[in-house]
């Protein structure tokens, strides 16, 4: 449900001018209570990764550090170290629009492999599969691990902090170590050589223009010349589609986001699920590696089209309040009587509320005209939210094959449903945070805590896949599908 907006607010943000505003003390303190309040009496797991004693020391330590000339961003950049400790990828902060890239951008398109940068595209003399191993005098190691506060996560999950982090790595690297007019960029060449250059930086629409070409879009992989319409055929669409890879019977669903219209996305699946059956086709291959959420229903919806039985996503769901916080800071919230009080006020709990049934357990069955082949499910850090909780139904399902690498979305539980939109007064730092907490049915609980959904066959893409542009991921299941 918030991909859309986190797109818009990443656009807006990345066109302001520079211009870092001075806070006066009180100031400074007034906004970092009012995120401290929203935190402590609306967050349905505040303590879920980190104790209250250690939290409020936190808090405490924070206040103290906010003197005399504190900037609306390193406001920003310290809000960021305390919910990095909260590990709710549902929990966002946006910078006031007191920053902007539009003439200083960073002008590589990054890929992370390994903990590793690598170079995504071949642009500025820089091969394709080149590693980056200095910016600027510093360490990539470094910078990733100062970068990594600004891509929030469910838990101790790293593969969505990978992804958000070489999607934007422009604009996080602006906020940590501010505007650059160039940069000097030691790498070493897929043949070994180790060479330095330096870059300016450049406008965030020219970075924006060249992320359509990066070779881990696998346009090479599909036989496609032309990127742009590749981009917006397979990456950037937020309506299922489908391919075939007629040699193999197999077709290929693309569900990039469950963010459509609830009948709209049904009736596109009808549609579909009636021409690959038309087909005949044996094997059905979903890929879910670009999808961060959406609409939970649609996720079900999608569910029921391929399975043969009753299924199960959610063991329970909390909220810490039944009011949202903070109002007079609230610009944006849906409909607070029926999302909380209506659906919660009859089940108290001592810390809170809580529902132990699923409010849409009566959808998930198999629909009349499903699919009846073998299913494999593809899943990656970008999956999120709706997204990951699709991938954790094919994980419980023994029918099914998750392939590809660990889930951004939490495996035990996460946050989400009734997300609320703040503005705080004095920064305008914009802030979001979701009341309910739901914990998911889930059949192996060997799984550690802090999890994304691990795949069952766990296939990484390496660098020599990145130098051909070869989805690895995908080939692993035409290889087994081969026999």
């Amino acid at each position: 449900m918030n991909r859309i907006l986190c797109i818009a607010l990443f656009v807006i943000i990345s066109h302001t001018l520079l211009a870092q505003k001075n806070l006066t003390p009180s100031k400074v303190q007034e906004d970092f209570k009012i995120f401290e309040n929203i935190l402590k009496q609306g967050h349905p797991a505040l303590h879920e990764y980190i104790t209250e004693t250690a939290l409020d020391s936190v808090f405490s330590a924070t206040k103290d550090s906010l003197t005399d000339g504190t900037s609306d961003i390193s406001l920003f950049k310290k809000m960021q170290k305390v919910t990095d400790l909260i590990k709710d990828g549902h929990l966002m902060l946006f910078a006031p629009n007191t920053l902007n890239t539009t003439q200083y951008y960073f002008p590589l398109i990054l890929k992370i492999i390994q903990a590793e940068f690598y170079a995504d595209t071949d642009d500025f003399g820089i091969p394709v599969g080149s590693k980056i191993v200095q910016i600027n005098g510093l360490s990539t190691s470094h910078i990733l691990e100062t970068l990594k506060k600004y891509a929030p996560t469910d838990g101790y999950n790293l593969t969505r902090k990978y992804r958000d982090i070489e999607l934007k790595f422009g604009l996080f690297y602006m906020y940590e170590y501010g505007v650059q007019k160039e940069y000097t960029i030691t790498y070493i060449e897929p043949e070994g050589d180790e060479k330095t250059i330096t870059i300016p930086a450049e406008s965030f629409v020219n970075a924006k223009h060249r992320n359509i070409n990066r070779n881990s879009y696998f346009s090479n992989y599909h036989q496609q010349k032309d990127k742009v319409a590749f981009f917006s055929r397979h990456i950037n669409t937020k309506e299922p589609f489908v391919y075939y890879k007629e040699n193999y019977k197999t077709a290929v669903l693309v569900v990039n986001s469950f963010g459509m219209d609830i009948r709209t996305f049904k009736a596109r699946l009808t549609q579909l699920f009636k021409e690959i059956n038309k087909k005949k086709i044996k094997h059905l291959v979903i890929d879910i590696r670009q999808n961060n959420g959406g609409f939970r229903p649609n996720s079900v919806h999608l569910f029921s089209f391929v399975t043969n039985k009753h299924f199960k996503q959610r063991n329970k769901a909390f909220v810490s309040s039944l009011k949202v916080p903070e109002k007079e800071y609230v610009t944006r919230v849906y409909n607070e009587k029926e999302f909380l009080r209506d659906k919660f006020y009859n089940h108290p709990k001592y810390d809170g509320w809580e529902l132990d049934f699923d409010d849409l357990e009566m959808m998930m069955v198999p629909v009349k005209n499903r699919f009846h082949g073998k299913i494999y499910v593809l899943a990656g850090g970008t999956t999120f939210s709706a997204g990951s909780a699709f991938a954790l139904l094919a994980k419980d399902d023994p029918d099914m094959l998750l392939v590809g690498e660990e889930t951004g979305g939490g495996y035990y539980s996460h946050t989400g449903q009734f997300p609320v939109y703040y503005e705080l007064p004095n920064s305008k730092i914009i802030m979001v945070m979701s009341m309910e907490k739901i914990t998911h049915y889930v059949k192996d609980k060997t799984v550690p805590k802090g999890s994304g959904v691990p795949p069952n066959r766990e296939v990484q893409l390496t660098v020599e896949d990145l130098i051909k542009g070869k989805d690895s991921q995908l080939d692993y299941i035409l290889r087994l599908i081969k026999g």
